[in-house]
């Protein structure tokens, strides 16, 4: 493996150089991303993605490739460059719904199938005009449809609600400034006062008035979308008189658990090599507590894991206390 600074990583496999990009979203910027993957793509690479990682593949060696990526992102950085001198600030504009739809699909479902149906019922919504909730317990790959939207928008804005306060949100809208799309992940963990900008940015045609040590910001994105994400309504946890406001905001899309079948091939997906036979075993054994995120940390351990030399029984005894302690935690704190 190569690493360049703190950015890329590269690795060699069967004389392919796999580059991880994803963390240069954060140096590009987000639009410029997408603009860079399109870059790489005329120039042969190929584009390989996982529920975390984002990779281009080349049949060349690590250097080469990397040294490639490397004078790409400076290109696409110096003619924002420019573009920036000539047109002044960035405007903001509505997203490209169905480009962002094409992209979602074709990396959701060379995931998980079955997430197809989903994310077409999201695209026909945020085009028709309306905002989202993907209902779906622990696994069920809502938080892997967030990912590829995030990754395929030009300006998205993801809040995560589990940890989020009014003013947190507050400073993160006015920070983004610009955002075609709000992703609102954990929805059902929100603090009630913690959604109050949030309804109200939905409420009043994408306008949200902030003040601040006594000075005034108005957010004007007329043509924002939302998709949220949270578990099924539990009575246990929230009261039906929480749900409602909404509800009656978001049209609510059921994410269907993947199957056995489909957890596996992700899994051999995610980890670039076929996983063991016993995987399904304990896939079928730990169901309940497996996650998409757990099963793609499995299925790195396991190929990583053989790949060093150890035994079977070994890993497949480690990936199980992985999974029992997973399932303890997971069963007492509900």
């Amino acid at each position: 493996m190569r690493v360049v600074g703190e950015e890329l990583q590269c690795t060699e496999d069967n004389g392919e150089a796999w580059i991880e990009v994803r963390g240069l979203r954060f140096r590009v910027g987000v639009g410029n991303y997408g603009r860079l993957l399109e870059r790489l793509a005329g120039l042969g690479y190929r584009v390989e993605r996982s529920r975390s990682h984002t990779w281009v593949v080349a049949r060349k060696p690590c250097d080469e490739a990397v040294s490639e990526v490397a004078r790409m992102v400076e290109e696409v950085m110096n003619e924002e460059k420019e573009e920036e001198g000539r047109v002044g600030n960035k405007s903001c504009n509505p997203a490209d719904i169905q480009g962002i739809a094409n992209s979602v699909v074709n990396r959701v479902s060379s995931l998980i199938p079955s997430l197809k149906d989903v994310v077409d019922e999201v695209a026909i919504n945020l085009e028709a005009g309306n905002h989202v909730v993907l209902l779906g317990g622990p696994g069920s790959g809502k938080t892997l449809i967030l990912d590829a939207i995030y990754e395929a928008s030009s300006n998205p804005l993801y809040i995560n609600m589990a940890d989020a306060s009014a003013a947190g949100i507050e400073d993160l809208i006015i920070e983004a400034g610009c955002f075609d799309v709000i992703l609102l992940d954990e929805v059902d963990k929100a603090k009630n006062v913690a959604l109050s900008p949030l309804l109200q940015l939905l409420d009043h045609g994408g306008k949200l008035r902030i003040t601040k040590s006594g000075k005034t910001t108005v957010i004007e994105a007329p043509w924002v979308r939302a998709v949220a994400a949270a578990n099924p309504f539990n009575p246990r946890l929230r009261a039906s008189n929480w749900w409602i406001p909404l509800m009656d905001r978001f049209v609510p899309i059921e994410a269907p658990q993947p199957s056995v079948d489909e957890v596996v091939a992700f899994m051999s997906k995610v980890a670039n090599t076929e996983m063991p036979g016993w995987v399904r075993e304990l896939i079928e054994k730990y169901v309940d507590a497996l996650t998409l995120r757990k099963a793609e940390q499995s299925a790195k351990y396991i190929a990583t894991s053989m790949r060093r030399g150890k035994s079977e029984e070994v890993v497949r005894a480690r990936v199980e206390r992985i999974l029992q302690t997973t399932r303890a935690i997971t069963t007492k704190s509900k």
